[in-house]
């Protein structure tokens, strides 16, 4: 399907592909990464494996009796790798707060935590409307394309009877809707045309304000004969968690507190860049050539008891991070005795558990780990201080 752009006079001024708009694509690569639900699977696997760096790193590093020096600010002329490491550690605890927001507000959108969350909030009676975010990249009704209302509206001319929509009265009901000046955009819907994510159609006229601070949103409803207002329904109006998952989301994208929003989102995400190239460059300089570069095991773990109610509680509240957990456990268990090359590569002892990136790759990509990864990041910690 293709949008359509028509002037009052009637003349087409042009069409396009809503799916190839460069916002479009770029949602798909950021949900997605173009793989479909795998790729959004994965993407949730991701973001919960970086709430268990961010929330065990802080609990790991969180200076005792330090001071101020090297944990608001780095300390410079005490060389490159003192400097590295302050620059990293600083720096994440700055963006901390603000990255474990963005993952949050990002989870009702994951299709597997997601489409649980819709099934609890369901099943405990707190729905009120019909959910107007994706789940996965996908409309939560599963059609993938209802969302631009294109092939609905289609079908809408044969909903409510089989008869066709009728547009007569539009451009009153236009001026009605100019009149509300509801947030932009604003989307009006003929009687009978189905409505966003595949809803079904009402025999009424729908103006609905789709604008991505979510807060703002309304949307109006007039009768389909005499185009009096028959309903009104804001985002107050909604349950309390839709309405706490709707400020998350405008939150995520830029728009609750305009500009200001997205200067303090563009900096969450300079603050990552940081995060992870400061990172790369403590691993790369401790990395032996044939090995890892794990650090060796502490003799004695340090705070393990916090770090591992971190990773059980996490793992209990996301689910593809308690599956990968157990993948990875099943792996070092049955496949890596047999890999003796790959478990030395991995710097994993003959009898040992598990490992875990360096303290500088903890922005990064999520790598094996387990208990004895707790020790291991505690003595990266010591040895570059």
């Amino acid at each position: 399907m293709r949008d359509i752009f028509v002037a009052p006079d009637g003349a087409v001024r042009g069409s396009l592909d809503p799916e190839e708009r460069l916002m479009e694509v770029d949602k798909r690569i950021h949900g997605q990464l173009l793989l479909g639900k795998r790729g959004s699977w994965l993407v949730e696997l991701v973001a919960s494996w970086a709430l268990v760096m961010i929330l065990s790193g802080l609990y790991l590093w969180w200076p005792n009796n330090q001071g101020l020096t090297g944990v608001l600010w780095p300390r410079l002329t005490r060389g490159k790798r003192l400097f590295w490491r302050d620059l990293h550690a600083v720096t994440g605890f700055w963006i901390s707060g603000l990255v474990l927001v963005l993952l949050v507000t990002g989870l009702p959108w994951a299709g597997l935590w997601g489409s649980a969350f819709k099934a609890v909030r369901t099943e405990l009676g707190w729905v009120k409307a019909e959910q107007d975010w994706t789940l996965g990249g996908e409309p939560a009704g599963g059609d993938l394309h209802a969302g631009h209302d294109h092939e609905a509206m289609m079908a809408g001319q044969h909903h409510a009877g089989h008869h066709p929509v009728s547009l007569a009265g539009l451009d009153e009901i236009v001026v009605a809707a100019q009149g509300e000046a509801m947030a932009y955009p604003v989307l009006v819907t003929p009687p009978g045309a189905r409505g966003p994510f595949g809803k079904p159609g009402v025999m009424a006229w729908t103006v609905r304000s789709d604008a991505q601070d979510r807060p703002l949103r309304t949307t109006i409803t007039y009768d389909a004969a005499t185009r009096r207002e028959t309903g009104r329904e804001g985002f107050a109006d909604g349950h309390v968690v839709d309405r706490v998952v709707g400020y998350g989301i405008a939150w995520h994208e830029g728009q609750l507190f305009g500009w200001i929003n997205q200067l303090i989102g563009v900096l969450t995400a300079i603050g990552l860049i940081t995060l992870a190239v400061s990172g790369f460059v403590l691993w790369r300089r401790r990395k032996p050539a044939d090995a890892l570069g794990a650090p060796p095991p502490a003799s004695v773990p340090a705070r393990m008891g916090g770090a591992v109610a971190i990773l059980l509680v996490l793992a209990a509240l996301l689910p593809l991070l308690a599956l990968s957990l157990i993948g990875l456990w099943l792996f070092e268990r049955l496949a890596l005795p047999r890999m003796p090359g790959l478990a030395r590569w991995l710097g994993i002892p003959a009898t040992g558990t598990a490992i875990n990136p360096p303290v500088g790759c903890g922005a990064t990509a999520p790598k094996l780990a387990t208990a004895q990864s707790v020790s291991r990041l505690r003595s990266t910690r010591t040895e570059d201080e």
